[in-house]
């Protein structure tokens, strides 16, 4: 199988595959823009954020370096059967965003296909467990203090 993405991040590294993954530290860039923006533009994370039901901590904000409350930009709709459903409050989100805030949303490829796909490929090509965990920090938003995670930031 060949994927435009596994052949950009192959070229990008200067591998000829997976074979050193894991091994050692890699830093390269993908030459086609067009490949990152066809896997989501902050356009697209919006739109995803804002058809889907989310919740912390899948779904969270963080601003000057703190996590913000999800009453901060989440609210709950209730359906005609009274079920209480946690959705993103666009005009907050767009506030906060405004402001300058960082937006984290993990595993979206559970609910883009186009990141699925790149995962899927990016799994297959690796043999690893794969997913996108995507992070949006607008204006001087300074994102996370500094910090470590207890998994691989790769995955």
């Amino acid at each position: 199988m060949q994927h435009r993405l596994v052949r950009a991040v192959e070229e990008a590294l200067g591998w000829d595959g997976p074979a050193r993954l894991g091994r050692e530290f890699a830093r390269g860039s993908i030459s086609d823009p067009e490949i990152v923006t066809r896997l989501l533009t902050p356009p697209q994370l919006l739109d995803m954020v804002m058809r889907r039901s989310l919740a912390n901590p899948q779904f969270r904000f963080f601003k000057g370096g703190e996590e913000l409350h999800p009453d901060a930009y989440v609210n709950r709709q209730v359906t005609p059967r009274g079920q209480a459903i946690p959705m993103a409050d666009m005009r907050r989100v767009g506030s906060l965003l405004r402001e300058g805030a960082t937006l984290v949303l993990d595993q979206s490829n559970v609910f883009d296909p186009t990141m699925e796909v790149a995962c899927r490929a990016m799994q297959w090509w690796s043999r690893e467990h794969v997913q996108a965990n995507v992070y949006l920090t607008t204006n001087d938003a300074s994102g996370f203090d500094l910090h470590w995670d207890d998994h691989d930031g790769a995955s």
